[in-house]
């Protein structure tokens, strides 16, 4: 056991189970050896006469066979270690193959061979300064015993070149061997840090994936998830099998997308809420980006309702103080008969305009704060029908036909919160939708996306809204009428945020307004289609009634 071979096994411990493994074969080798021996020296042992030459032949082969059988046995315990056992084997091997070269001197041209894939496996499992010493001691016995042959004259001086020339040979074959099993341990050594400072990196960058907020998944050609981060793995989770794998809607969805070349990518709702997925193409695969449209949406929301809310406690005391005097100042000017008098009309002015700045502080006040949701389990249809008949009562006949059709549609919803909606919806129909022959139509149609997931539609025939005007609808104080706050409509998106739910418009064939998506899911029965109630491109549509 040299120092050398110790620290190299030692040290490379990440080489273990490689040096095992040459260990493993290099012993069958030995094992296939002896039993190539065996056949072969049956008919050498009948040339041999005496009982002790028989036994100077066959007991090497014979034993070296059994420590082959039993070192099978300790390579798979792995005990003893690993270099003394190859150390052991080597060793025991240098003997055998010195005890076959002196055994009657019959197999001389065979043994040379032998020692030559000793030396070279040596060089495979150990330094090279280790095999060469393992070299250096067969050249001194193959020198040894031709030094014995000469003596006793059974080899010619003049043939003796043939011993150097195999010595030169045999070092030659382990230095090759050597060098490049040397060069083998330390290409391997290298990968293997640079394997394992790649697996930081990914634990890292894994790290990094998963504090985003922007999902992040690397798909395979097939739809394989290579890598996902934990955004991306809350966002689709339900479309994430046992395998690892995209499927469902959303796999059918991203197999069209991604053959799209520069595809802008494309957007896809997930129970109550509205993922927005990008693609890129890479070589061996697609890195796909998701955003939750959703919850920026109410991230924005939230921040104009905060904004209007500073800016309205900002203003209303700076404003209402002057207001006030000014106000009071044209009640004292009003004259005792204003009917005789030319200024009535321009105080009169001055009035009503404070007036309306005083609402208009008070509906901003009033409106930024609107208070948290009493979420309660509301069947739509019976509580519309009920809307109607109570919403009936508060316009003229004739002005609007209020229709429901659809499913039941059961949901968690605050009552005033979304009669509030609906009423403030109904009401801009009526003062801003202009249908062409006249009759406005108000249509409620209550059903359910691919998912289960219930949405009620309020649409009317008239118009519909400007398409320059659509990205504009739920921003505060965007109106087209100058008698207008411009707050109505962003009330209505902060209801449904408050209740867990989302508002967006959609125009259709004939009808035009707003869905609203609910977070719950509804009935498990499916709904008939509705022709114009059907806006958006995943739900199918129904025939205009006549």
């Amino acid at each position: 056991m040299t120092s050398d071979a110790q620290l190299f096994i030692k040290v490379n411990a990440s080489t273990d189970d490689e040096g095992w493994r040459i260990l493993f074969y290099y012993n069958l080798y030995r094992l296939g050896l002896t039993i190539l021996l065996l056949v072969l020296a049956s008919p050498v042992i009948q040339q041999i006469s005496t009982a002790e030459a028989s036994i100077s032949l066959l007991l090497p082969i014979c034993g070296i066979a059994l420590v082959s059988l039993l070192t099978f046995v300790n390579i798979k315990r792995r005990w003893p270690a690993l270099y003394v056992q190859a150390h052991f084997l080597f060793l025991l091997d240098i003997v055998f193959i010195t005890m076959l070269t002196l055994s009657q001197h019959l197999l001389d041209s065979s043994t040379l061979i032998l020692y030559v894939t000793a030396a070279a496996a040596t060089a495979v499992l150990f330094h090279l300064k280790v095999s060469l010493f393992y070299t250096s001691l067969i050249a001194a016995i193959i020198f040894y015993t031709d030094y014995w042959e000469i003596i006793d004259g059974t080899t010619i001086i003049e043939n003796y070149y043939l011993t150097p020339l195999l010595v030169v040979g045999l070092f030659s074959v382990v230095v090759i061997v050597g060098t490049v099993a040397n060069r083998s341990r330390t290409v391997q050594i290298v990968v293997e840090e640079q394997e394992k400072v790649l697996a930081d990196l990914d634990q890292i960058n894994q790290v990094v994936l998963d504090q985003l907020d922007l999902g992040v998944i690397f798909l395979d050609q097939k739809l394989n998830i290579i890598l996902i981060n934990q955004s991306a793995s809350n966002m689709i989770n339900e479309f994430i099998n046992d395998r690892n794998r995209v499927v469902g809607e959303l796999s059918e969805v991203l197999s069209v997308y991604l053959k799209i070349p520069k595809s802008k990518g494309f957007n896809f709702r997930v129970s109550n809420k509205e993922l927005s997925f990008s693609t890129l193409p890479l070589r061996n695969g697609y890195l796909v980006q998701i955003e939750d449209q959703t919850s920026i949406k109410k991230q924005i929301q939230q921040s104009k309702l905060a904004s209007i809310g500073r800016m309205a406690s900002a203003i209303s005391h700076e404003i209402r103080n002057p207001l006030s005097a000014i106000n009071h100042a044209a009640q004292l000017l009003m004259p005792q008969n204003p009917e005789n008098s030319e200024d009535a009309e321009l105080i009169q002015i001055i009035r009503t305009h404070s007036k309306r700045i005083d609402e208009i502080i008070e509906s901003v006040l009033s409106r930024s704060r609107p208070g948290k949701a009493q979420r309660k389990p509301l069947q739509l249809q019976p509580w519309l029908k009920v809307f109607i008949n109570t919403f009936d009562e508060t316009v003229s006949p004739g002005d609007v036909t209020l229709s429901t059709s659809g499913g039941d549609g059961n949901v968690m919803f605050d009552p005033t919160q979304l009669e509030q909606i609906i009423t403030n919806l109904c009401q801009n129909s009526i003062k801003y939708a202009k249908p062409k022959d006249g009759k406005l139509k108000i249509r409620f149609y209550v059903g359910s996306v691919w998912d289960g997931t219930p949405y009620l539609d309020i649409t009317d025939n008239g118009q519909g809204v400007k398409t320059e005007d659509i990205d504009m609808l739920f921003e505060p104080f965007h109106t087209s009428d100058s008698k207008s706050t411009g707050l109505g409509l962003f009330l209505v998106k902060e209801f449904c945020n408050f209740n867990g739910a989302d508002i967006e418009y959609v125009k259709g064939a004939h009808h035009h307004g707003f869905r609203i998506t609910f977070q719950q899911p509804g009935a498990e029965n499916e709904q008939l289609p509705d022709p114009d109630n059907q806006l958006l491109q995943q739900t199918p549509q129904e025939p205009e009634p006549a």
